[in-house]
């Protein structure tokens, strides 16, 4: 019903504007010559001939030429304006009936255009009556006329966006409306005045000699500009997928930070989809890639934008989005792909296709694109390292050791780890996502001890920077998959006392120095590197050594195959008393049981 409603609104206001003219025109000159007669039907004639023809400017913008021959033919014959009139409305009458959609909105766009044409040309007259509008001298005249026809044609368009759409036209009209629309009718304006030019010194043969050429540089650029269209959308969009490419995406985010204006970023990673190409073959995993993109399209909200980052993963931007409306939006869309159906999903882990997805903010989180996009990259392998299927916050205790440090050269030095762990996290992503649980799982233990808050603090801080010291191991010796040499064994072990050397050059992190060195120490003395044993050990390395051997019985890697839950518990009640503090086995199965396995689905290739 609103439909219908609209759409006779829209053509009962085309109607009001057509039937004012013709009464004016009708009551206010005396009948047409045959002259008059003639240049109605010219212009007529020429308004139906341009209508077919436009010249692109941008994807959006195009440059018609109605405006031009009513501006030009307005200016050109200024005493006879209801010839003018009359010629607007034939085209608009005509038009409309010509159109195959919507010839509602046709007839209302030639009966404004006549009408806009009309009132600038009689407003100039009554303010300039003895100067000629066409003359290229009198600038003022020409001035008010393209104002007074710029104004009234914004109004009476937004009046019919607010009759063919309600209180969404505003937001239409607000959305086309931009500094390309002004030029783009600056443009058709002085086209115009060169068409009352020629026609003042050439007469209607000058206009249709005009019109020819006018015809053949639209023709000719129309193919220009849509090859030029294609090059560029070949140099944004993903040629599989449609979406926009990795640079759009980079080009988007250095535009909105440019302007500093806030937004979110998702990056969406598809679960296990390299053993889905293994299992189906590239061509179907092309397909559901396809399957994926317009899943992901389609569930985008309005000024939301999507695009191909790389091989599996997507970006997505949210303008103006806080981070907890980013953690909304990535879980419904983690939630509409876990609930679709693609093909051959029977046969992957769970029988359904997920997606992983890390979310940042700026400039919550990040005043630059690198900080941006790091961490929005760390937060993604984080989830996948950490079960899947999820989404993931950025988040950092080296961005929380950071804000309690009391100097400006401390935190100029935590800046300095913080470039070295994104070294370390480049070299293993593995050692950074495991030290990430190590965090939280000694913590968790402290605080079963009852451990005071600033000791929980110093375990804290000790268990993200235990590891800190690999980021000067050999990437050969780190990430080999099979056993290490004697040598090798022996560069590995010093990463301990490397560690304690980089963040010893911090003085509020003197407590955790401890924790960092020890954290390899055993319980019956055969650790290293100073071979302590029982409580000589610190109870904060003791705390570490649990979490982190349990962590790295229950991940896989390149060298071991992962545990079982229930062969990890066997394993740290068989070594307690051995490596690990007899006291403290049975307290950290119980928080185990409490926060649950955190690398529960973890693998070594998180695709």
């Amino acid at each position: 019903m609103l439909k219908h409603w609209r759409r006779w609104s829209t053509a009962v206001y085309a109607g009001t504007l057509w039937i004012g003219l013709g009464f004016w025109t009708a009551t206010h000159r005396p009948a047409p010559t045959v002259d008059d007669w003639v240049v109605m039907y010219t212009l007529a004639g020429l308004l139906l001939l341009v209508r077919k023809f436009s010249i692109p400017i941008t994807e959006r913008d195009r440059l018609y030429f109605d405006t031009v021959y009513l501006v030009g033919f307005s200016l050109a014959y200024q005493d006879r304006l209801q010839v003018i009139v009359w010629g607007g409305l034939i085209y608009a009458v005509v038009s409309a009936f010509q159109a195959k959609r919507r010839p509602a909105a046709q007839l209302t766009a030639g009966t404004a255009f006549t009408y806009c044409a009309f009132v600038s040309a009689v407003v100039t007259q009554n303010c300039f009556a003895a100067q000629p509008l066409f003359s290229i001298t009198q600038v003022l005249p020409i001035v008010l006329y393209g104002a007074v026809y710029f104004t009234l044609n914004v109004v009476l368009v937004t009046a019919y966006f607010v009759l063919d759409m309600g209180i969404k036209g505003l937001q239409e009209f607000r959305r086309v409306f931009s500094v390309q629309f002004v030029m783009v009718y600056a443009i058709e304006i002085l086209i115009g005045l060169l068409l009352a030019l020629v026609i003042h010194e050439a007469g209607l043969a000058g206009a249709i000699l005009l019109t020819g050429l006018i015809l053949l540089v639209s023709y000719s650029y129309r193919d220009y500009f849509k090859l030029a269209q294609h090059f560029k959308q070949l140099a944004i969009r993903d040629e599989l997928t449609g979406l926009y490419n990795h640079r759009w995406i980079q080009s988007w985010i250095d535009s909105r930070i440019e302007a500093s204006q806030p937004f979110s970023l998702l990056m969406v990673d598809i679960d296990r989809f390299k053993r889905y190409n293994e299992i189906f073959g590239h061509v179907q995993g092309d397909e559901a890639l396809k399957l994926m993109a317009n899943l992901l399209r389609e569930t985008c909200l309005p000024g939301e934008e999507v695009a191909r980052y790389s091989g599996e993963e997507f970006a997505i931007v949210l303008p103006g989005a806080d981070v907890k409306q980013a953690e909304a939006r990535a879980e419904s869309l983690r939630k509409a792909v876990e609930q679709a159906s693609f093909p051959g999903v029977h046969k992957l882990p769970g029988q359904r296709l997920t997606i992983s997805v890390g979310v940042a903010s700026y400039p919550d989180m990040a005043d630059n694109k690198r900080d941006l996009l790091m961490m929005v990259d760390d937060a993604l392998y984080k989830g996948k390292f950490t079960g899947r299927n999820k989404v993931s916050i950025y988040t950092s205790v080296l961005d929380e050791l950071k804000r309690e440090l009391a100097t400006d050269e401390e935190r100029e030095i935590i800046q300095t780890i913080k470039v070295f762990l994104a070294i370390l996290n480049s070299k293993d992503r593995y050692t950074y996502a495991h030290t990430e649980r190590d965090v939280r799982y000694a913590e968790a233990l402290g605080r079963r001890l009852g451990l005071s808050e600033s000791a929980l603090r110093n375990l804290r801080f000790g268990a993200f920077l235990h590891d800190i010291g690999k980021v000067e191991i050999p990437l050969e010796v780190l990430t080999k998959r099979g056993p290490l040499t004697r040598d090798e064994w022996n560069i590995m072990k010093s990463h301990v006392e490397i560690g304690v050397r980089i963040v010893e050059q911090i003085p509020s992190l003197a407590p955790c120095l401890p924790i960092i060195r020890h954290h390899h120490e055993r319980y019956d003395g055969t650790g290293y590197p100073d071979r302590l044993a029982g409580t000589e050990i610190p109870l904060e390395a003791r705390i570490l050594t649990i979490a982190d051997s349990f962590d790295a019985m229950t991940t896989s890697r390149p060298y071991q195959q992962k545990r079982t839950l229930e062969e990890a518990f066997a394993e740290l009640r068989s070594c307690a008393g051995k490596q690990f503090d007899p006291d403290l086995v049975e307290p950290f199965i119980e928080v185990v049981g409490e926060i649950g396995l955190l690398s529960e689905e973890a693998e070594q290739d998180p695709a």
